[in-house]
């Protein structure tokens, strides 16, 4: 079995999934600024305290009680008709083929896609979405020989029927403007990190409705895939959002990597602001394999 022991001589080396570990999560996220409250969605990895917690509902239990969390969804009103939605998964030990697939329940569907319904974008409505892993249709760039061929690359891979609803219910409510995820341990400095709307037909497989989405690479050095650690900012303007990349290896300089404009209620207006080649490629290239999904793949 899975060694989930933390190590005695390091409180900061824990195994992820444990009370202790999510306990010092919370701390860090706490000690920010004291009257701006944090938000959390869960991944493939947060349920995996296996030696202190028999199921997934006692782990989903703890998760929520010292993340102040009622629920692992959440929805926060920032701003005028504007909300911050996530969604967090709830499935590791029963899961039906890989225990990293990262699976959003039925009961945070049903809620999902009763709050695009209510927020629609003709009333002034915008969302901007959290998950850990992308939707399938988000068009991100994702690791070929990991996750895909694994079956844990996009929310909820393995269920034929649920793992295209979220970009359906993209592509049919335009109130949702953006959609941020993580889970490939990726860098945030190419083009495949960030993709925008393209085509406006619902019989297109390329439609993103009028959402952006991007990719959210990590923070430390041990947990990077291809060297780079970074974290995004959001920042809203006047006219719509800038999508900012968070460079830890360069004592947190920030960097506009798109920028995003409203046109009308349905229609969203982007442009890069990053170029391709913002690091030495070959210094920090690592043996990692990964792939753009494009139409025609099987």
């Amino acid at each position: 079995p899975k060694n989930c022991n933390h190590n005695p001589h390091n409180d900061l080396e824990l195994f992820a999934g444990t009370t202790q570990c999510h306990e010092l999560a919370a701390t860090f996220l706490n000690s920010f600024v004291d009257d701006i409250p944090y938000d959390v969605v869960g991944g493939n990895h947060d349920l995996e305290g296996l030696q202190e917690f028999k199921t997934d509902e006692e782990n989903l239990a703890m998760y929520l009680r010292v993340h102040g969390k009622d629920a692992p969804y959440f929805c926060r009103e920032v701003a005028e008709k504007t909300l911050l939605v996530g969604m967090g998964s709830t499935v590791f030990r029963g899961a039906k083929y890989i225990s990293h697939e990262v699976t959003i329940d039925r009961e945070q569907m049903d809620w999902f896609e009763n709050l695009v319904e209510t927020h629609p974008a003709e009333e002034g409505w915008k969302l901007f979405v959290f998950t850990h892993a992308p939707p399938i249709g988000s068009g991100l760039r994702v690791l070929q020989e990991n996750q895909i061929v694994d079956g844990c690359c996009w929310l909820n891979h393995n269920d034929e029927k649920q793992r295209t609803k979220f970009i359906e219910l993209v592509r049919e409510h335009r109130c949702i403007k953006a959609w941020f995820s993580g889970h490939f341990h990726l860098g945030q400095d190419n083009h495949g990190s960030i993709t925008f709307p393209t085509i406006d037909s619902k019989d297109s497989p390329n439609n993103r409705g009028s959402c952006v989405f991007a990719q959210t690479s990590v923070m430390r050095s041990e947990t990077t895939r291809d060297a780079r650690q970074q974290s995004r900012l959001l920042r809203g303007n006047k006219h719509g959002f800038e999508i900012c990349t968070v460079d830890h290896q360069k004592d947190g300089k920030i960097r506009v990597d798109a920028t995003v404009s409203f046109e009308g209620d349905a229609s969203v207006v982007c442009s890069y602001t990053n170029e391709d080649g913002v690091y030495d490629h070959e210094k920090y290239a690592k043996i990692v394999k990964f792939h753009q999904p494009t139409v025609g793949d099987d």
